[in-house]
Order: C-alpha cells, then sequence, then structure tokens
C-alpha cells in the first residue's frame, strides 16, 4: 500500500511541461514545503490531459497544494522521494 500525503507549499522552479512519446502530458514540480526555505524540498508529479490546464497558470513563487502517493526513487545515491499527485491545486494569489 503506497503511503498518501497532502502537501502546501512554494514553488522553487519553473514547472515543467512536456509530453511522451506516447502523446502524455506529464507536470513535474518543485515545491518548498518546509517550514523555513529549503527545509523540505519535494518533487511532485502528474500525468493526464488535466496538466496542461494546471501548468498555464503556474509559475515561481506560486503557491500550490498537491495531494498522491509517496513514492520512493532509487539509483540516485542516497534516498530520495517524489509525490505522485492525484490533485494539484494553485492558489489565486502568489506569496
Amino acid at each position: 500500500m503506497a503511503a498518501r500525503i497532502e502537501l502546501s507549499g512554494e514553488l522553487i522552479a519553473a514547472p515543467e511541461l512536456r509530453v511522451t512519446p506516447a502523446g502524455t502530458p506529464i507536470l513535474r514540480l518543485t515545491v518548498d514545503c518546509g517550514a523555513a526555505p529549503g527545509e523540505l524540498v519535494l518533487s511532485v508529479v502528474m500525468t493526464g490531459e488535466p496538466v496542461r490546464s494546471i501548468a498555464m497558470g503556474l509559475g515561481i513563487g506560486r503557491r500550490v497544494q498537491a495531494s498522491g502517493t509517496l513514492r520512493g526513487l532509487r539509483g540516485r545515491g542516497v534516498p530520495s522521494f517524489e509525490v505522485v499527485a492525484d490533485q494539484i491545486l494553485s492558489d489565486t494569489k502568489r506569496g
């Protein structure tokens, strides 16, 4: 069973939207979720057609909320994780 996670934070890098050769859109975000800047930075990834419209309203400094499952990543030398989101919401105002 995958661990569920909900997070809220600020985008610290430009959103990355790409499309696979099969045509699936993929959105990747880098979100600072910690109480202090840089304390907890997580990668968030979401796939599917809704990410096209989600990505349009995002930029560095935008606050977002995401929910999904936590996935461990291997082969990077140190344990790391990313959130596989099933929902991403953007605050309507910055900061």
